[in-house]
């Protein structure tokens, strides 16, 4: 009993070990994703999510979701690679990169 109250307090783990803050998510809302879908740009970052491709964008869904993501929102990743944390409408919520952000 104790361990289910004490999950409900944290966020999730990260494939990495590390937790994803709870402000970024529900348990479900972060996922590792794969550097293909990251495109920098002079302003920040643009990360197209492909149906299936985040636990929060089903397969189920036709069209991906595409964000953009400035410089100032990107937090520096603590193991090295890319993670989003999106809500099921495909809103950001937060975007973790290797080379940070501000």
């Amino acid at each position: 009993m104790f361990a289910v109250g004490a999950s409900e307090t944290h966020a999730h783990r990260a494939p990495g070990g590390w937790d994803y803050p709870f402000e970024c998510c529900s348990e479900a809302d972060c996922a590792r994703i794969d550097a293909g879908a990251v495109r920098e740009t002079p302003a920040g970052f643009v990360v197209t999510i492909m149906p299936g491709r985040h636990p929060m964008w089903a397969s189920e869904r036709r069209q991906p979701a595409v964000l953009d993501i400035p410089y100032q929102k990107a937090r520096l990743s603590p193991d090295g690679f890319f993670h989003l944390c999106m809500n099921d409408a495909g809103e950001l919520l937060c975007f973790y990169s290797p080379g940070g952000g501000s």
